[in-house]
């Protein structure tokens, strides 16, 4: 009796490190790293902006729109983009996506275990900021 109880307390404790391992992997904060940021020569006012993102397991970002056009390749791992009036999509690896500006949306790692990574290239306004959230 003794042992199965040991070994019933040993696989709680178990599973409970686990999930404590997995709700702390949802806090990582995403590494984002600008590659490049230029104005773009013959169009007056416009910038193009080339940014690399990495998130962690069960990342999401909350309901925000783009101010300029967005293009997003994935190059590892599977995000869910859900933009407002449209059906969401999910892409990965190899898959690219094209967003219009100023519409309202939101993004997640469908993973719960996995990082993602994709890189974005936006063409914006001179000055305005890649993302705006929305209140």
């Amino acid at each position: 009796m003794m042992r199965k109880f040991l070994a019933l307390l040993a696989a709680v404790a178990v599973f409970s490190l686990v999930g404590m391992q997995g709700a702390a992997a949802h806090k990582i904060k995403p590494s984002i790293k600008s590659l490049m940021k230029t104005p773009l020569a013959g169009i007056a006012g416009k910038e193009a902006n080339v940014v690399l993102f990495k998130v962690g397991p069960g990342w999401k970002i909350d309901k925000h729109f783009h101010p300029g056009h967005v293009f997003v390749y994935m190059l590892q791992g599977s995000i869910k983009i859900e933009v407002e009036g449209a059906p969401a999509r999910v892409i990965g690896a190899g898959d690219l996506l094209y967003e219009v500006p100023d519409r309202n949306m939101v993004a997640s790692n469908i993973s719960s275990t996995k990082g993602a990574r994709f890189l974005v290239f936006q063409v914006g306004d001179i000055g305005k900021p890649l993302t705006v959230k929305v209140k």
